[in-house]
């Protein structure tokens, strides 16, 4: 059933371009004018026009167990199902905004009695209405019974468009909880992938600490028979030891941290804590993500923000169209149709029992224009901030999208500047440990060489999750790609 909720979502969206085009709404796009113009390429880039954006999530990450997890997330996080559960509510409020073009019918059935007094005017009327030529059945009773059954209708008909204007504003406003919803599907892919580098940067972290507290111990060992030997101090063993419960602190934080994260992961896919598997730091490390970017203006056709701002100004708009019509006269018709006697086996005989009332009308404000123009006003203030909304949230979807794809650029340079940077402290190391062997330098050469390695592969380690991090906020930021 979840996952048919999930499925849903990317049908209302179609079902929503029907219910506007039916309503003889055009395809919902601003004016030329009020469009945000948006170079034609990013700063440093190419206008290629196949964009990631267009790319579902599937076909961006390559990671096999990260897209079942994000598969289960879209199914069983309770964030995400609350969320479809709004755009349903949504969608009553435009049933509502339908229903305003058609006629309010009721179904009425009523009865009654009543006794008129003789010494009152309607007393004596009946009495006197009676005559002998009347049928008898045609007589009043006393007490006179009323049996009514009837239909009953009210329409305005919509001559201005006022009322589509309305049912605009609401299938427009659907949408943008659609949009919603969408945003609330990008964030969740977006906030899972994080979760899952995040767990395996932690992994590499603690098999480079294990190597580390090795060498602490090795050192240890060595210079401890050094020590017996008169060859080093007490120091030079004490400072290697306390190195080695260190490391072994920071590999019981990592571990800690891993818990922390393998919860935080389960959580987001709507289960209970679990045994999470994933891929190895060094298959994510080579992880080969999509690059083109496409051109500026495809942000208003992807983001889920920006489009939302863009339905909420079409919104608006149509909120204002419809104040304006409110100060033109409606044209109302109604009615009310059905049967009526005061026997009830007379209460079906057509057309004896029949009765109808057909009335129309036209009314136009006259007292009430201050409040009317008051309400126009008030929309047409609305129209204005959404016209500010959508400007301000297209400029900084571009500027977002803008400053991710030049610290992409800038972080292949700096993954290969720290992969090269790695490889000289390992070297480092080596010839550390060899000239400490042989009494060429002292023991704090070699403490040193290996902090700025651990040092040097923790943050090997954070940049290369940073990278895949940054990619999936790249994505993110792009739109989200397709359902």
């Amino acid at each position: 059933m979840m996952k048919m909720k999930t499925n849903s979502l990317r049908n209302y969206i179609a079902i929503a371009v029907v219910i506007l085009l039916s309503s003889g709404c055009k395809s919902p796009s601003p004016l030329s004018e009020e469009k945000v113009a948006l170079p034609e390429t990013f700063v440093g880039g190419t206008s290629d026009t196949l964009s990631m954006a267009n790319l579902s999530w599937k076909e961006f990450f390559p990671d096999t167990y990260l897209k079942a997890y994000i598969d289960t997330a879209l199914v069983r996080n309770h964030s995400f199902l609350q969320t479809l559960e709004r755009v349903s509510l949504a969608r009553e409020q435009l049933r509502v905004g339908r229903g305003a073009l058609l006629p309010e019918v009721s179904l009425g059935l009523s009865a009654g009695v009543q006794r008129f007094g003789e010494y009152t005017m309607d007393g004596v009327g009946n009495s006197t209405t009676n005559t002998p030529d009347l049928a008898k059945d045609k007589h009043i009773p006393d007490p006179y019974k009323n049996l009514n059954l009837g239909v009953s209708f009210q329409w305005e008909a919509d001559v201005w468009g006022k009322l589509t204007d309305k049912k605009r504003a609401a299938a427009f406003r659907w949408m943008n909880s659609l949009e919603a919803a969408r945003l609330a599907q990008v964030m969740l892919v977006s906030e899972v992938a994080s979760q899952y580098y995040h767990l395996v940067g932690l992994d590499k972290k603690c098999v480079i600490l294990k190597e580390e507290i090795q060498k602490a111990q090795e050192s240890y060992e060595l210079t401890n028979e050094l020590m017996k030997e008169g060859e080093v101090s007490r120091l030079s063993v004490d400072q290697f030891q306390s190195r080695g419960l260190k490391l072994e602190e920071m590999l019981l934080d990592t571990r800690q941290q891993i818990t922390e994260a393998e919860r935080a992961l389960a959580l987001l896919l709507g289960k209970l804590p679990f045994e999470i598997k994933r891929s190895t730091f060094e298959e994510i490390s080579e992880s080969q993500f999509p690059v083109a970017s496409g051109i500026p203006a495809q942000l208003l056709c992807n983001r889920p923000d920006v489009k939302a701002a863009e339905l909420e100004l079409l919104a608006c708009k149509a909120d204002a169209s419809a104040a304006r019509k409110t100060f033109f006269p409606s044209l109302l018709i109604g009615g009310v149709g059905g049967f009526n006697a005061f026997d009830l086996s007379k209460w079906f005989v057509s057309p004896a029992s029949l009765v109808y009332d057909l009335a129309a009308g036209i009314s136009a404000p006259l007292f009430k224009r201050h409040g009317i123009r008051a309400l126009w006003n008030e929309s047409k203030a609305r129209q204005r901030m959404a016209l500010l909304e959508y400007h301000r949230v297209a400029l900084k979807s571009y500027q977002e999208v803008a400053d991710l794809l030049e610290a992409s650029e800038r972080m292949d340079e700096r993954k290969l500047l720290k992969s090269k940077e790695s490889r000289v402290h390992r070297r480092s190391i080596e010839n550390a440990n060899e000239l400490f062997r042989t009494g060429f330098v002292g023991y704090l050469d070699v403490l040193s060489a290996d902090e700025r390695y651990l040092d040097c592969e923790l943050e090997r380690i954070d940049l290369n999750v940073a990278y895949c991090q940054l990619h999936t906020l790249l994505y993110r930021s792009l739109g989200g790609g397709r359902f």
